[in-house]
């Protein structure tokens, strides 16, 4: 066990204590443990909102009903980046004993209509992020790959654009911290902050920024963390001036 484990460990077992700690144990990879954290600061304060997202973003818990946030004049949406998005309301929901439905003639079998051919929403999507891509709009673009996967994992085509279009997003959000040695310290408040339905990367991010430490220490810091999803979330506090540099 690592010493910042350890250091955790000795910790009371307050509600802040078991959420911070819970953070820790998912940032060194064990989700599990997080989750009973997260889960035993739910039961010392039902209701608690950074316990309801951290559970939520993990899968442990339904989605809430989502709404946007305002920070500093801005509208943060749950769409955004380093916020969590992720709806399973839906998943394993439905009874393995539901008949299935019945089976409605479609015209175009009995040859009653000439229906044109349909394009899968799947490859509309696909086809949409290549022209965002095409316009530089880099995000837009991702997102709609990522809805595309998220109805069809195996889809060649938008696998490969995600992936090159995370490659050119990390590195310009790289290049927008520059220089690395710089001090990014917390410009909104902390009631603002605890608004924001941020996910385990971005709340374990949120927690390291103390003004003391540097962007390059950060990284090496959440260096266990999907490297693109912790460049996106400092790029989601920076334009939405959640943080800024000394």
């Amino acid at each position: 066990m690592s010493l910042m484990a350890d250091s955790v460990d000795k910790q009371g077992d307050s509600v802040v204590t078991l959420l911070d700690s819970g953070l820790i144990r998912y940032a060194l990879g064990e989700r599990d443990q997080a989750i009973q954290l997260w889960q035993q600061a739910l039961e010392q304060e039902p209701g608690d909102a950074r316990a309801l997202d951290y559970l939520q973003s993990v899968g442990a818990l339904p989605p809430s009903s989502p709404a946007d946030d305002t920070v500093g004049g801005a509208t943060l949406s749950h769409e955004d980046v380093g916020v969590s998005t992720v709806d399973r309301s839906t998943e394993s929901m439905a009874s393995p004993f539901t008949a299935p439905p019945e089976r409605v003639e479609d015209p175009a079998e009995t040859g009653d209509l000439e229906v044109e051919p349909v394009v899968a929403d799947v490859d509309i999507l696909v086809r949409d992020a290549r022209d965002k891509e095409e316009s530089g709009d880099l995000e837009l673009a991702l997102k709609n790959c990522e809805e595309a996967l998220r109805r069809d994992p195996d889809h060649a085509e938008a696998i490969q654009i995600a992936e090159e279009l995370r490659k050119r997003l990390e590195d310009q959000y790289l290049e927008e911290l520059q220089p690395l040695d710089r001090v990014p310290y917390l410009r909104a408040t902390d009631s603002s902050i605890l608004e924001l339905s941020l996910d385990p990367v971005g709340g374990f991010l949120i927690s390291q920024i103390d003004g003391e430490i540097t962007v390059e220490e950060l990284l090496m810091i959440l260096g266990t963390f999907d490297r693109f999803r912790v460049l996106s979330s400092l790029h989601f506090f920076l334009v939405n001036e959640i943080i800024e540099f000394r």
